[in-house]
């Protein structure tokens, strides 16, 4: 009695080249050529996928998998240099330095402590021991409204969603969204371009309002899209507190101290 080995998906010649199911449960296909996985956009995603589907995502134009609940890429180029990120030195006051990133765009921060190294000076610092991980320190409070220009002076004064709990003479960093970019308001998101200061003083404070002290005469208010910014506070070194990830030490890094990371090791 001959046995069933396997069967073909060629519908021309069953001992030609095609898709092959044996006893084994292996599929096997014989081309030499090439396999054309099923195409589409995010919105053609099948709307119950199972962990294991693949297809090539055409609106992204990148092959992803389902796993875990969700579609990832498929990497095709890991990171092949370990990238060192040196953080600035300490002033045995700041504890919070960063932003981190590893210079890998699809992981720019690490998952965990434990997955970047970190040295202060020559010596290696013990994740959660003596450091951790925090996201967007000091803060943020969401910017309701910036208004009240004034014409001679131009100090605007900006209203926060919540109490914010700062005071006058704070040093605080801000981001936002104008509808005019070339605006004087501009100034006003630090980091937006080169003339934007490192950081702006609170000059005065209440509950929910901050003024701050950089002159934007001709800044036109109505142009700050509301609920699009935040007001950031700025560290003693590191400068203003943008949005990112940071390494939080537990205590204070002594003066002159040099923090260093190591990223990219473990990938």
């Amino acid at each position: 009695m001959r046995l069933l080995k396997a069967q073909n998906t060629n519908l021309r010649n069953i001992y030609g080249k095609g898709v092959k199911y044996d006893i084994n449960g292996q599929i096997i296909m014989d081309s030499t050529n090439a396999m054309l996985v099923p195409r589409g956009t995010t919105a053609e995603r099948p709307t119950n996928p199972e962990n294991g589907h693949i297809r090539y995502n055409t609106e992204l134009n990148e092959l992803e998998i389902y796993q875990d609940g969700a579609f990832r890429r498929a990497r095709y180029k890991e990171p092949t240099l370990i990238t060192q990120q040196d953080l600035g030195f300490g002033d045995q006051v700041e504890t919070i330095f960063g932003p981190l990133d590893s210079g890998d765009p699809e992981v720019p921060v690490p998952s965990a402590p434990q997955n970047i190294l970190v040295f202060v000076e020559n010596v290696f610092q013990i994740s959660t021991t003596n450091y951790t991980l925090v996201q967007n320190p000091g803060g943020p409070y969401v910017i309701s409204s910036i208004d009240s220009i004034d014409g001679v002076t131009g100090f605007p004064t900006i209203t926060t969603s919540a109490a914010h709990g700062l005071t006058t003479g704070d040093l605080i960093a801000i981001s936002g969204l104008e509808t005019d970019p070339d605006d004087n308001l501009e100034l006003l998101n630090i980091g937006d371009d080169s003339t934007s200061p490192g950081s702006v003083a609170v000059t005065v404070v209440n509950a929910t309002q901050l003024e701050v002290h950089i002159d934007v005469t001709g800044g036109v208010p109505a142009n700050y899209t509301a609920n699009t910014g935040k007001v950031y506070k700025a560290g003693t070194v590191t400068g203003p507190y943008l949005p990112g990830w940071y390494i939080e030490f537990n205590s204070a890094v002594d003066l002159g101290k040099p923090v260093t990371v190591l990223h990219n090791f473990d990938k």
